[in-house]
């Protein structure tokens, strides 16, 4: 193939990129379903070429190009803007803080040493588990007996996915499971005086046939519950979709996202392979899926992702949320 051939080619895939993606920012504002929620999930990979491309473009005086080239590169700029900029905590200095732990542990049931370790340096006062296994749950049981005496556990047998549970260094007070596809869970904790909610939530893979529905009905039936809630509230876990998503934006509605809140970068989650996959080792981390949540009885004081996975594909999310004082 010739160099003019080639090149030819290569413009012609930079159009269909460039429209493909501002066509499809603009179909989101004005329809919903399975087709934009798709895009929705990588669009926070598509907005990221355009920041190259435009450059490019003015070089090769391609001008209608850039025209097509700007919206991705707005949509990022607003979406993801914040995330590296200095924010400080709204938390009163002396407020009550919880350190919360949230973990997808991708159904281990062996070789938990590597999970054990991220979960004691971790240092949480409450962890939140999903896809935990009946292996996983007993060895749990019995290695954080001292440092986490208050346990609600529920693997369920044969079936590690909807596995949830809670660690808690704090008085679990109430614990309820359930399931509509995937493991859903609300515990009541007592901190000092104080009593707060937290949902440990898993929510179904969108990728599968009826999967975005799925989501998106435990999702809403999460909301449901918390919003009779008259105590502080954090909802914490994987919850398989993007910030771009629509049921992202339902969640944010009403409650506060601890890396929108004070986070620093992208805070990417999954997937981490290089235990689980090393072949995909040098795949690094491309979404963030995993998430904690408040409403307004917490400021957060602090998040970060973790830098390892253990055996899991997802890296645990931890956040220091102080209990907001009434005014």
């Amino acid at each position: 193939m010739s160099k003019k051939r080639l090149s030819s080619v290569v413009w012609t895939l930079i159009d269909i990129y460039s429209i493909f993606v501002t066509l499809g920012l603009i179909l989101r504002l004005v329809i919903s379903g399975t087709v934009i929620e798709t895009f929705n999930s990588v669009a926070h990979m598509l907005f990221v070429p355009a920041f190259v491309l435009i450059p490019l473009s003015l070089l090769a005086r391609r001008f209608r190009l850039i025209v097509v080239l700007v919206p991705p590169v707005v949509a990022f700029l607003l979406s993801y803007g914040v995330l590296f900029t200095l924010r400080s905590s709204s938390a009163a200095p002396d407020a009550p803080k919880i350190h919360v732990l949230t973990y997808n542990l991708k159904s281990q049931t062996e070789n938990l040493d590597s999970s054990i370790a991220i979960i004691r340096d971790s240092d949480a006062d409450v962890v939140a588990l999903q896809e935990l296994s009946e292996q996983a749950s007993a060895i749990f049981a019995e290695t954080f007996a001292e440092s986490y005496p208050y346990q609600a556990l529920h693997p369920q047998p044969g079936e590690p996915i909807p596995g949830q549970g809670v660690l808690s260094r704090y008085p679990i007070t109430s614990d309820e499971y359930w399931r509509i596809h995937f493991g859903q869970q609300r515990v009541s904790l007592l901190i000092g005086e104080y009593d707060i909610t937290l949902y440990n939530a898993h929510a179904a893979f969108p990728f599968v046939p009826n999967g975005f529905q799925y989501r998106h009905q435990e999702i809403m039936d999460i909301l449901e519950r918390a919003e009779s809630e008259t105590t502080p509230v954090i909802i914490a876990g994987d919850l398989n979709m993007t910030d771009q998503s629509a049921d992202y934006q339902r969640i944010l509605a009403n409650y506060a996202d601890v890396q929108r809140e004070i986070g620093w970068g992208m805070g990417f989650t999954f997937p981490d392979y290089r235990m689980v996959n090393p072949t995909l080792s040098f795949i690094p981390p491309l979404s963030r899926i995993d998430y904690i949540f408040h409403n307004a009885g917490f400021h957060t004081v602090d998040t970060d992702v973790w830098p390892s996975s253990g055996g899991s594909d997802h890296r645990p999310l931890r956040a220091t949320l102080a209990l907001a004082r009434d005014e």
